[in-house]
């Protein structure tokens, strides 16, 4: 227990050597580190959380605690991401348990409403709860979309009429709500709309529509070719889709031609506005032509030949009409004991009629009409002018044959509101500048006025010093007693340790049996 001893003496000394602000400083270190390890080790002692489910509808939530209320699982629920929390090491074991029994559902109910049969339902009730098994099952099925958060199918189903003109169509509608930073493009609306028209029988593509919660019908992106026609009061409207084709058409004949002229005049000197009006008709042409052949008469087909050859008394068949002709006898008579021969050749020839057809289908979206307004900062001359027209109607594609127009102007661009925002920007600089110069001539200032009151504080603790000669002596201990300041000066260690030599150099004999006992001890 010696070197107990020795050691809390040691500590008691450099305690008491040390200044009220060190004393602080090392006891506040202390307890924050003994704060951190025992923060530490509780944090240590907790179980780990992690998300069993997140995003999840009110009725799978309500079903979820309860099956692990019933379990005796401990769980956390945080509303901001509508999770369920559970202790990390049993996280995939409750979410097998949990599959298992069928959730989460996802806020659906699909087939298995068929589960639990109930009995005495009527054909009405029949109808509703499979219609409602399928809108559960298709929102199920499109929620697995990797853009799609939520989905909300409803399906219409009208009665069977004995009619089939009185037969109305089937129909329904689609609301998804898609996940934070995606979007969603025609293929997955095109793949939304044919999974809802093939999961319901009899129910057409064009009688789907799917709206997201932003109110935005995204239906209308599955034309053909983003085309979408509409009936209206002249028998044919143009969609808001084509609309966005034009201006975007419009923007990029726009930016082509600013961008080549702003490298003559400079940024902010050209202003370039276009109308471009497409032709969306869908249009089939066809054509039949007869082409003759070399001969003029086409190409021969069939050819017949007929010929006749008589020789004899009488003459040949056939003659002049009338009564010579026609009384049996009668021309023969007349004819006997005359010879005569009778030769007829006659030929058919059957021509087949050359033809060429064509069929021509003009694709929607061209350009119908295009007109173009371009103003340049400046004044410029009527050659110059000329000039850039030269220049931008072949980059425009401007062709007078369909009307398209095309005019340049230079006139001089008003400044005021620019100059303005510079005088602005300028005041707005200077008073940085402003407020920047003070705040460091305040710095400086309060750097100053530190330094001289440190200079005058460090002055005053010289001249409480005593001088050097009476510093090197060590004052007695009733110089010490009378004067606590006194040691303070010089240090406890210091004033210590030199009364341990004075006491040395007045009682050697003291000493040399204290270090004998000293070594007897620690051998």
């Amino acid at each position: 227990m010696d070197w107990f001893r020795r050691f809390s003496a040691r500590l008691g000394l450099f305690w008491s050597s040390l200044k009220p602000w060190q004393k602080l400083s090392i006891v506040g270190a202390s307890i924050l580190v003994v704060s951190a390890l025992v923060l530490a080790v509780y944090w240590a002692g907790k179980p780990s959380y992690e998300p069993l489910f997140t995003a999840l509808e009110v009725e799978d939530q309500s079903a979820i605690v309860a099956y692990l209320r019933e379990n005796r699982i401990d769980y956390k629920l945080d509303p901001a991401a509508n999770a369920i929390l559970v202790p990390r090491d049993i996280v995939y074991e409750t979410r097998l348990s949990l599959a298992q029994g069928g959730l989460p559902k996802g806020g659906s109910v699909g087939y298995e409403i068929f589960d639990t049969t109930k009995m005495g339902l009527s054909e009405f009730q029949q109808k509703i709860t499979y219609i409602r098994a399928l809108e559960g099952e298709l929102e199920r099925t499109i929620r697995q979309i990797d853009a799609v958060d939520y989905a909300k199918v409803n399906i219409v189903i009208p009665e069977q009429r004995l009619f089939l003109e009185q037969q109305q169509p089937s129909t329904a509608s689609v609301l998804v709500r898609l996940k934070t930073g995606m979007q969603i493009g025609p293929d997955q609306v095109k793949s939304i709309v044919h999974l809802v028209s093939h999961g319901v029988q009899g129910l057409l593509p064009e009688n789907i529509t799917v709206v997201d919660t932003s109110g935005k019908v995204l239906s209308d992106l599955l034309d053909q070719d983003l085309l979408i026609y509409g009936q209206g009061g002249d028998g044919r409207t143009v969609s808001s889709v084509q609309r966005e084709l034009e201006r975007q058409q419009e923007r990029e004949l726009e930016n082509k031609v600013r961008i080549m002229l702003e490298r003559v005049f400079g940024p902010g000197r050209v202003v370039v506005r276009i109308k471009v009006d497409l032709d969306f008709d869908r249009r089939t042409s066809s054509s039949r032509e007869y082409i003759p052949g070399e001969t003029g008469r086409g190409v021969l087909r069939s050819q017949q030949n007929m010929e006749e050859t008589y020789t004899g008394t009488g003459g040949p068949i056939g003659g002049a009409p009338g009564t010579t002709t026609n009384i049996p006898g009668y021309a023969i008579a007349q004819q006997q004991g005359t010879a005569s021969e009778y030769n007829k050749t006659e030929t058919t020839n059957n021509y087949e009629i050359t033809t060429r057809e064509t069929q021509q289908v003009v694709t929607p979206g061209t350009i119908r009409r295009l007109s173009a307004s371009v103003l340049v900062d400046g004044e410029l001359e009527q050659e110059r002018l000329t000039e850039l027209r030269a220049l931008v109607a072949p980059a425009l594609g401007v062709d007078a044959g369909r009307g398209d127009q095309l005019v340049i102007q230079s006139m001089k661009f008003s400044t005021t509101f620019a100059d303005s925002l510079a005088e602005q920007l300028q005041a707005q600089q200077r008073m940085q500048l402003l407020f920047a110069l003070v705040a460091t001539a305040v710095l400086l200032l309060a750097a100053a006025l530190a330094g001289v009151l440190w200079m005058r504080k460090r002055r005053s603790r010289k001249a409480a010093l005593p001088p050097a000669e009476e510093r090197k002596r060590i004052p007695s201990i009733q110089e010490l007693l009378s004067s606590p300041e006194l040691l303070e000066a010089q240090g406890e260690l210091a004033v210590l340790e030199e009364q341990l030599r004075a006491y040395a150099r007045s009682k050697p004999e003291e000493i040399a049996n204290l270090s004998q006992d000293w070594l007897a001890d620690e051998s």
